[in-house]
């Protein structure tokens, strides 16, 4: 148990007032569970005593039901590492030490890499003797262009200062400098000359060498997403074939089926979405995904996040699906997990890396050579994230949350890195890591068809645990 001021205090922090009710009731709670038991707290002003004993039914029932995160197992399907106690004020300073938190991460993976450590920027601007020196630095790439003589002129900063990085046309890594996108951590080495850094080359803190090939596993992973249903776009048929193949003889070594966000259309997600909504409530939505999960096989474990078409809050990383939403699902589907965007499972030995994949936009936008979006080029994309090790390398194009942890660092290398949201399927490898976009079950929306992308519609990849192989299944027609 907590005292009154304490309590009291962590209310407050996150902008609440309380009633005295309400109040009674949490003092009563154990200090290890304030913090969760808050985040269930719908966002209004006054905690009243109903606020709280609702949340206490939706701990009670969560903890029922994921008795197998982190720590626990069911079957051979577990947990690594997902998003937890999240909720900052969004201040100037939470925002300053997340970055720095993501530089010094990256920082320390180069370092190890170049097997030495790199030169603070600082000493160097404050030194006129190193003019001529070979120099390694590890900074952040805060702004880039191309100059006259088509050299491109990198802006790149560490904790300690800011330094102009120039590659000169026409040398070995001009090209690859090229395709940097800002916000990249790189180590970079070149020759110093008056208070800037000829580059020769670089380095990115790319997921080479340190993958560990897992044991052989049984049965078969199925990978789909932006299923997007309550939208007028929604391909009911083509997801109905694949309810229907689930469960048939041929899908009999599929135990798991993985879906990646955008289950549901949701309601006002962009202006005038209500003109392309069939079904234009949300609560209707889930109960449709429901019939279609209702048919599903018991025996086929459902991994499911959101993305930004669900009930959920914009900026990343994203909660659980509330459970306001989920309870059709789970009346249904009891053992449904549902787990926040991004989440790292296991499967047996295999490390599965679920991303919505939002963050795919700016690397399509920033990044030569991805237009346009196809197949190919979707794969390429998302290996930027496995080479910056990040699942959203770019910051500032969507919303990102400086939470107390950056939960879209790729710290512990997957085996299999799958996203979704383009609505462009894709599969390859990088490095030995599985890379896979699962499409969609949307028809061609009138945005989508404003950009140019030809969807890949009505498409379910499949994982093979025994070899990590993959088979691309088309139920579109």
């Amino acid at each position: 148990m907590t005292g009154q001021a304490e309590v009291l205090r962590k209310v407050v922090a996150r902008g609440y007032n309380i009633s005295p009710e309400a109040l009674s009731l949490l003092l009563e709670q154990e200090n290890d569970v304030l913090e969760d038991l808050l985040d269930l707290i719908p966002d209004k002003a006054v905690i009243e005593l109903q606020d709280l004993r609702d949340a206490l039914e939706r701990m009670r029932r969560r903890a029922q039901r994921e008795a197998h995160l982190p720590g626990g197992e069911v079957d051979s399907l577990k947990v690594i590492r997902i998003p937890t106690n999240l909720g900052v004020k969004g201040t100037p300073d939470e925002f300053v030490e997340f970055m720095r938190k993501r530089f010094r991460f990256l920082k320390s993976v180069l370092a190890k890499k170049n097997g030495v450590d790199p030169i603070p920027i600082s000493n160097l601007l404050n030194s006129t003797s190193r003019d001529g020196d070979r120099v390694l630095i590890v900074g952040m790439v805060l702004e880039k262009r191309v100059l006259r003589d088509f050299s491109i002129r990198m802006q790149v900063d560490d904790e300690t200062g800011s330094i102009p990085v120039i590659f000169k046309k026409g040398g070995r890594y001009w090209e690859k400098a090229d395709r940097i996108p800002v916000d990249s951590v790189v180590a970079i080495r070149g020759t110093f000359r008056r208070g800037r850094i000829y580059a020769d080359s670089f380095r990115l803190p790319d997921i080479n060498g340190e993958l560990i090939e897992p044991a052989s596993a049984s049965g078969k992973v199925a990978l789909i997403s932006d299923i997007h249903m309550g939208s007028k776009y929604f391909n009911q048929e083509a997801f109905d074939r694949f309810v229907r193949w689930l469960g048939s003889d041929g899908a009999r070594d599929v135990r798991y089926l993985v879906i990646c966000g955008d289950l549901v259309d949701g309601v006002g997600v962009y202006p005038s979405q209500e003109d392309e909504l069939k079904i234009a409530d949300v609560y209707k939505q889930f109960r449709l995904a429901s019939s279609f999960l209702e048919r599903i096989p018991k025996d086929v474990r459902v991994v499911y996040i959101p993305g930004n078409h669900e009930p959920v809050r914009q900026a990343e990383p994203q909660p659980v699906v509330p459970d306001e939403y989920l309870n059709s699902l789970l009346e249904v589907r009891p053992d449904l997990m549902a787990l926040p965007n991004p989440a790292l499972v296991g499967i047996g030995d295999v490390r599965l890396m679920i991303y919505h994949g939002r963050s795919l936009n700016a690397l399509f936008k920033h990044i030569p050579g991805l237009q346009p979006i196809r197949p190919e080029t979707v794969v390429e994309a998302m290996t930027w994230m496995l080479r910056l090790r990040h699942l959203a390398p770019i910051y500032g194009e969507h919303p990102i949350s400086p939470e107390r942890e950056d939960w879209l660092l790729l710290d512990q290398v997957p085996h299999v890195l799958h996203t979704g949201h383009i609505h462009v399927y894709g599969v390859g490898e990088h490095n030995g890591v599985k890379v896979v976009n699962s499409g969609t079950f949307e028809n061609e929306t009138p945005y989508i068809k404003s950009l140019g992308i030809e969807v890949t519609v009505g498409k379910a990849i499949l994982l093979d645990l025994r070899n990590l192989g993959v088979e691309v299944k088309d139920f579109s027609s």
